[in-house]
């Protein structure tokens, strides 16, 4: 996320995490988002001033589910006007820190932990840009953290999913100076908040994960070939050959002339009676 010059991403193998649903206040101070945790991996947070100035001084002041983590002063080593930082652990003594990590909640089933109070910030990665006025003076002494995650009981965040734990402590000398400084005033503050990308895509947060598109199944080949040996070879030529024979044949011989059944008329003489019948007077005169 940025506002205005300022910038702040949350890294894991050395990538950014995708920003879900951002938000930006009115005045444009306060930004906020969901990213997706991953458990057991570590994360940096990496914070860039792109309007640096020699003149301004700006720290860097991030905390971790409530627990702060110190400030960074960012500086530009090219003489450009960006400047950069980046928080990836915390100190816990002069020579040794502890990595970030998003990791699984420590949790109890001890009720004496069931109402124990619960930090708001819980989930929430934060990060304060301040305008600071550098002392000439030193710090009397070293930020270190010593502060453990809270143990949480079992019934109290389920829907937590993940929370920040420190790894294991690793040598490392601190060789950057600790400058005293006082805060003029915040410029800008971003909120991560965190949780498995399970749970925000549940919540409609994040988009669905995408569809595994299936292979095409290559279509089933029917081998119609036949293995046919000599004699059925030679008996399916003969065969074509008659057929053919019979083709040509049919074809030279004339159509046959569709005949009518004729009727033959027998002619009947009718015979009639005699002219003058016995005994009968004919007039002649």
């Amino acid at each position: 996320m940025h506002l205005g010059p300022y910038h702040a991403t949350v890294h894991v193998d050395g990538a950014p995490l995708p920003e879900y649903a951002i938000e930006i206040s009115n005045d444009g101070l306060e930004a906020t988002c969901w990213i997706p945790s991953q458990n057991n991996k570590n994360f940096s947070i990496k914070l860039k001033n792109t309007n640096h100035s020699h003149h301004k001084t700006i720290s860097g002041r991030v905390a971790v589910d409530g627990i702060k983590c110190g400030g960074l002063h960012l500086a530009s080593r090219d003489g450009s006007r960006t400047s950069r930082a980046q928080r990836d652990s915390v100190s816990t003594s002069s020579s040794t820190r502890r990595p970030l990590t998003f990791s699984q909640p420590a949790l109890t089933d001890d009720d004496a932990y069931l109402n124990a109070s619960i930090s708001p910030d819980l989930g929430t990665i934060k990060v304060d840009f301040c305008l600071v006025q550098p002392s000439r003076r030193k710090k009397d002494r070293k930020w270190y953290v010593r502060h453990e995650p809270q143990i949480l009981h079992e019934r109290s965040k389920k829907g937590m999913g993940h929370s920040i734990q420190f790894g294991p402590e690793y040598h490392r000398l601190n060789a950057s100076k600790m400058i005293a400084s006082h805060t003029v005033k915040s410029v800008a503050r971003f909120s991560f908040k965190y949780r498995p990308i399970e749970l925000l895509r549940a919540e409609g947060i994040a988009p669905p994960a995408p569809r595994e598109e299936r292979a095409a199944t290559p279509p089933d080949v029917v081998d119609l070939s036949m293995d046919v040996d000599e004699d059925e070879e030679a008996e399916i030529k003969k065969l074509e050959m008659r057929l053919e024979t019979l083709k040509k044949k049919q074809k030279g011989q004339p159509k046959p002339v569709k005949r009518e059944a004729s009727f033959e008329v027998k002619k009947e003489i009718k015979r009639e009676g005699p002219l003058f019948l016995p005994g009968e007077v004919i007039d002649l005169t």
